[in-house]
Formats: C-alpha cells, sequence, structure tokens
C-alpha cells in the first residue's frame, strides 16, 4: 500500500502534534544556540537589561541675571560613565 502524504486521513491526529512539538523544540534549542555563538553572554546581559530612567536634576539656587540658564542647566547635567558621546 503505498502513502499519499497530501491525503489527511493518511496520518493520525496525534502523530501531527508530535511532529509539531518536535518542530518547535529544535526551533528553540536552535534560537538559544545561535544566541550563545553570535554574543559574548555580557552583551547579551546588557541588551537585555531594562534601560534606567535618567533625569537631570532640577535647576536651583541659579541667579538668571548672573549666568546664562542653558549654561547652568548643562553643568548640573549628569552624565554616566558609559556616556562616551557626551560632547
Amino acid at each position: 500500500m503505498t502513502i499519499d502524504p497530501t491525503d489527511a486521513e493518511t496520518f493520525d491526529r496525534n502523530e501531527a502534534e508530535e511532529a509539531a512539538a518536535r518542530a518547535e523544540e529544535e526551533s528553540a534549542a536552535g534560537r538559544e544556540e545561535a544566541t550563545a555563538l553570535e554574543a559574548p553572554e555580557a552583551d547579551v546581559a546588557e541588551q537585555r537589561a531594562e534601560l534606567q530612567q535618567r533625569a537631570d536634576d532640577p535647576l536651583t539656587g541659579v541667579d538668571p541675571s548672573t549666568a546664562n540658564e542653558a549654561d547652568a542647566v548643562e553643568q548640573t547635567r549628569l552624565v554616566g560613565q558609559d556616556d562616551d558621546d557626551y560632547r
């Protein structure tokens, strides 16, 4: 007897479900392996970390007649260690 792969009744429903589950497991394992091979662990951890909310301190105690307000605000700005591109 010849098996027709296009006939839906040829395969049992459980076989189809098992095949789908195996395919998904293989896909998940492939993604994990690709991540492990492509990026160093520290880089992956940094990329998955939540971004910290950074806010500048409010401008207080500055007399607007003695200093330019924009310069005073820039001088109070907090710059993190990893902000290499800050001018």
